[in-house]
Formats: structure tokens, sequence, C-alpha cells
């Protein structure tokens, strides 16, 4: 005698498998273009307008942290972590003048995106990204000697721990200010891809 199909003759949940919102965050291609959609507008608004909304911000980070949800509680708590870790490690710096209160946002943003150790990643990628941008400009600006000074300056004051060199701020006479949301958002990318997407969670 063959066995009876449960009642009502459909599938367990089992079989379903998982649901269509856990395949799409499944899909690298999907999830990185989301991210780097983002990541292009947040490009875009700050070369444009020098500033990143925070309403950009939010949704990067609501974003990031829906599609984790989707992955799963411990998705949830890497992203968070990560997020926690980069107002860990800029906060000081937007203290110290040296960084814009929109960077660090959304460099927290981009920490719930990626998760501690691409967290990392993105930085460093970023700050490369960010030295190329401001060679570039001191070159079109004919300050390429000066701003090659200025960085000179300022690792003697780190290495010396502030008893030498000088720290240039963003609003010193004659700082050459890069548009820090494009590194950011090129540098993340950069990160994001490296690490294979969704991978990093």
């Amino acid at each position: 005698m063959p066995d009876r199909a449960p009642v009502g003759g459909g599938n367990t949940s089992a079989d379903r498998g998982p649901g269509p919102a856990h395949v799409l965050v499944e899909s690298n291609v999907v999830v990185t273009v989301i991210f780097a959609a983002l990541m292009l507008a947040a490009l875009c608004w700050d070369v444009v307008t020098r500033r990143i909304p925070n309403g950009l911000v939010a949704t990067t980070f609501t974003v990031a942290l829906v599609l984790r949800y989707v992955a799963g509680w411990g998705a949830v708590g890497a992203g968070l972590l990560g997020a926690c870790l980069a107002l860990l490690i800029l906060m000081p710096l937007f203290a110290l003048r040296a960084m814009g209160g929109g960077d660090v946002k959304l460099f927290v943003a981009v920490g719930a995106f990626l998760g501690p150790a691409g967290f990392v990643a993105a930085l460093l990628a970023s700050a490369i990204a960010g030295g190329v941008l401001g060679l570039a400009i001191a070159i079109r600006k004919g300050v390429l000697l000066p701003v090659l000074h200025g960085s000179k300056d300022l690792a003697v004051h780190g290495l010396t721990l502030g008893r030498a060199g000088a720290r240039p701020t963003l609003d010193a006479p004659g700082a050459i200010t890069v548009p820090y949301g494009a590194a950011i958002a090129i540098g993340s990318t950069a990160a994001w891809l490296m690490l294979g997407g969704i991978a990093p969670w």
C-alpha cells in the first residue's frame, strides 16, 4: 500500500526549499549590483556636491542589514560588528578634523555591508584610492611638491607621536581636499569584488 501524501497534497517546508528572498541574497550578482549602485550614487553625489547625504547613508545601512537579516542572525551580527569597528576606528579622525562626518558615516554603512574583515580591506583600498586621487588633484593644481612636503610632515608627526612635524587638518590654509566619498566608493567596491561579494558574510 503506497505511503500517504501530507494532508492537503502539498510539499512540506523542507521540500519547498529556501524562499525567493533567501535565493535573492544568495545571488552574488544581485547583491553586488545593489552594493555597486549605492557606491556609485555616493561617488557621484560627493564629486558633484562635495557632501554625502544622510539619506543615502541611511539607505545603504538599512539595505545592508535587511539583506543580512535574510541571510540569518549571524550575518546581522557580523554587519553590526563591521559598522561598530568603522565607528571605533574613524571617530578619532573625525575628532581631529582629519576626516569629514559624511565620510565616517559612509564607512559605517560599508562596514554593515562587508562585516569587520571586509571593512578593513575596504579601509585600506580606500586609502590607496584616496592617495591616487589626491596626487591627481595636486598635479592638476600644480602643487605636487607642497603636498608631498606636507605628507612628509604628517608622517613625521605620526611617527614621533606629535613631538615633531605637523598635522594638517581639513580646514588648514592651502589644504588639498579630496572627494573622499569617491575614494571610499571605489575602494569599497574593489574590496567587495576581491572578497567575492557576499562571501565575507
